[in-house]
């Protein structure tokens, strides 16, 4: 894993697209931040989950943008949400520096973006939502991150089975069985198994 000189960015999970990422951390290394902030923008905005951990890290030190922790908790929490292991940390350390109502606000928007990328059958965000509705969420709302981890397993999206499992675990049977019947009307109504088998479906 790269770590540029004194910033603590990351190369890791910059294989979707190489050349942009590499540039952007050229220009971090150049100090070349606001070039960076950039470059590394453009690519977190198409899902590519190390971009928005380093944009994350730049965004919290303000380098080449005005320092802003609401910005950069959303980039790491949508990192975190993509896999990246340093995410957690970050998105931690961030959380504690702003007001609940900024949080839930920050919330509201990662629910949308996730919730269209879902409608676009981009597969990978389906567990993605699952983790959101479980662990970013001040109030989790595990009966939606059963919904979906039902979804995922009929799939055979990884770890949504056990997660399913999990989950199921620790909720009421009542809640178990409407969860069941939401998940399968979602299914069957929305084709989610062509909507999920289609380009929609690859994923960073």
């Amino acid at each position: 894993m790269l770590l540029t000189a004194g910033t603590g960015l990351s190369a890791e999970g910059s294989d979707a697209s190489p050349d942009p990422f590499d540039a952007a951390v050229d220009a971090v290394k150049a100090e070349e931040f606001g070039l960076a902030n950039e470059l590394f923008f453009v690519l977190a905005e198409q899902d590519d989950h190390a971009a928005q951990f380093n944009l994350a890290i730049l965004l919290e030190a303000g380098k080449g943008t005005p320092q802003n922790y609401s910005l950069a908790l959303e980039w790491a929490w949508l990192a975190q949400l993509g896999g990246v292991a340093r995410a957690k940390g970050l998105a931690d350390r961030l959380a504690e520096k702003l007001l609940p109502a900024t949080k839930d606000t920050i919330a509201e928007r990662i629910d949308a973006r996730l919730q269209a990328r879902l409608s676009k059958g981009h597969s990978a965000a389906i567990m993605q939502y699952v983790q959101f509705n479980q662990a970013i969420l001040t109030r989790p709302d595990l009966e939606t991150a059963y919904i979906w981890t039902l979804i995922g397993a009929a799939l055979n999206i990884d770890q949504a089975a056990k997660t399913r499992n999990d989950i199921e675990a620790t909720l009421e049977v009542r809640v178990v069985l409407t969860a069941q019947e939401t998940a399968r009307a979602m299914f069957v109504d929305q084709g989610m198994a062509s909507l999920f088998a289609g380009d929609g479906a690859a994923s960073r």
